[in-house]
């Protein structure tokens, strides 16, 4: 590698604790003295395409500011660890259609079709454009025919929700919980379609086909010993 080919110190050191932001399991990894720092550096210089040497890349990786980050997640998982309740829901389905002045007319008269009182969830995300409606399985036919075809832009079915409840005030305002969640949810394969959030709640949606397992490791991490 040529002169020309190797990256400014300060690239490299920036790339690198990017890619460390990122990964918070190589984080905590690190800090359990798991991991080791050449073999590490090595690693992010062959996959990530950077062009410096080994040298430079420990240098990143030992400069990297633990301290921040253990003082950022050691608070999280304070909060994590205050008494919650978990519960699951499914089927659902989630439909995406159009943010325009046609389905804002429409909006109110979904709850002429679904019966809150009774149980039935009725759950809308809007986004810059588009809105996301979550619903339970059975109400799907009633959606599907209350919004023309055009202004649906996708429908998703089949999908579980979990619900981490009862969440201390505190919560709110503490980086870091959403990160943790989700990465516990990353590591073990499980894709998140949507999240929604509450002041005391956390609602994960994922395939139905996973809750079981989705349930399984946000029961650990919220409420394992």
């Amino acid at each position: 590698m040529t002169n020309n080919e190797i990256e400014s110190n300060t690239n490299v050191t920036k790339k690198i604790w990017r890619l460390l932001d990122r990964n918070p399991c190589i984080l905590r990894n690190m800090r359990s003295g798991l991991i080791n720092v050449r073999a590490l550096a090595s690693y992010l210089i062959r996959e990530e395409k950077i062009k410096t040497t080994i040298d430079a890349a420990v240098s990143a990786i030992r400069r990297y500011n633990f301290d921040a980050y253990d003082a950022t997640y050691k608070k999280a998982h304070t909060i994590i660890r205050e008494p919650t309740t978990i519960s699951t829901r499914s089927p659902l389905a989630i439909v995406s259609v159009v943010k325009d002045s046609e389905v804002q007319h429409i909006l109110p008269r979904l709850y002429s079709g679904i019966q809150l009182d009774q149980g039935d969830i009725l759950r809308i995300m809007q986004g810059n454009r588009s809105v996301n409606i979550v619903i339970d399985g059975h109400n799907l036919v009633f959606v599907r025919r209350l919004f023309p075809k055009k202004d649906i832009l996708a429908i998703d079915e089949n999908l579980g929700e979990i619900c981490v409840h009862n969440i201390v005030p505190t919560g709110r305002v503490t980086p870091g919980i959403l990160a943790i969640s989700a990465n516990e949810l990353a590591i073990n394969n499980i894709n998140v379609l949507e999240i929604m959030s509450g002041s005391s709640e956390i609602l994960w949606f994922v395939e139905e086909r996973d809750i079981q397992r989705a349930y399984d490791v946000l029961y650990q991490l919220w409420k394992g010993k």
